[in-house]
């Protein structure tokens, strides 16, 4: 299994997990047009995607739902209350299915299992995907780790974690006081001072990467997440910050 930001911030944000001839996308937030563009600069051939899995219906995880799954003709994958919430967004898309928090979703090489987050949205979820006995966990647009996270998260082979704000800029810069209330409160986002804690805990004795994602233009800066995951992190481990306009890197999880 391998995986790829294909754009991480509050602009919108996709992420790709490929398994041999299979694929599916976590959230599109991106434009059916930039989608295509930016598979056609990695040569990667869209038409492998078997899905698009939801996590919740803002606009920078939506937004480019509908026609990537019309153009495709691939099912969407979303909560009942992710669907209710999102309105007339998901309308005439090719397949839209509702899943459930208490069950695992089988979709080609892949087993996905929601992950239910306290985010301010209407039935948030993250995902840990499964193919070849190989874990990959997807956490981003929570506003603090609660106990079943912990748990979920605790063994992975990689992980994407969102590392939206640094408080101190968070408090320094132009955004309104209620603004900056829902971003660092408890279902806003996580903090680099949260990430790190919650990296401090985790067992890296299978992990291969962390991928930093979600990163605020204004109120976050790489270097300053880079030093976070310096501190936590074996060095055994790659990590990477994902970022708002750039394809990263593939990241393989090895057999």
């Amino acid at each position: 299994m391998r995986f790829a930001t294909m754009g991480s911030g509050s602009k919108g944000n996709a992420t790709l997990v490929d398994e041999s001839d299979s694929a599916l996308l976590v959230d599109c937030g991106l434009s059916y047009a930039r989608v295509r563009s930016l598979a056609s600069e990695k040569n990667y051939d869209l038409d492998k995607l078997d899905g698009i899995f939801v996590t919740h219906e803002h606009s920078d995880h939506i937004g480019g739902v509908k026609n990537l799954s019309k153009g495709l003709k691939i099912p969407v994958y979303a909560t009942s209350g992710t669907i209710a919430a999102s309105a007339n967004r998901f309308d005439d898309v090719y397949d839209l299915k509702e899943i459930g928090l208490d069950k695992n979703i089988t979709l080609g090489p892949f087993e996905i299992t929601p992950v239910i987050v306290p985010h301010d949205a209407q039935e948030p979820c993250q995902f840990i995907i499964t193919a070849r006995f190989k874990r990959l966990g997807i956490l981003t647009d929570l506003g603090h780790v609660t106990s079943y996270v912990r748990k979920m998260y605790q063994t992975l082979d990689a992980l994407v974690i969102e590392f939206n704000h640094d408080l101190d800029m968070l408090q320094a810069s132009d955004y309104r006081q209620i603004l900056q209330r829902r971003i660092s409160g408890p279902y806003g986002h996580l903090s680099n001072d949260q990430a790190e804690e919650f990296l401090s805990g985790i067992n890296y004795q299978m992990m291969s990467h962390i991928v930093a994602a979600h990163l605020s233009e204004k109120t976050n800066s790489p270097s300053i997440v880079l030093a976070c995951l310096d501190r936590v992190v074996p060095s055994t481990v790659n990590t990477h910050v994902a970022t708002q306009v750039d394809f990263s890197p593939w990241f393989v999880i090895s057999e």
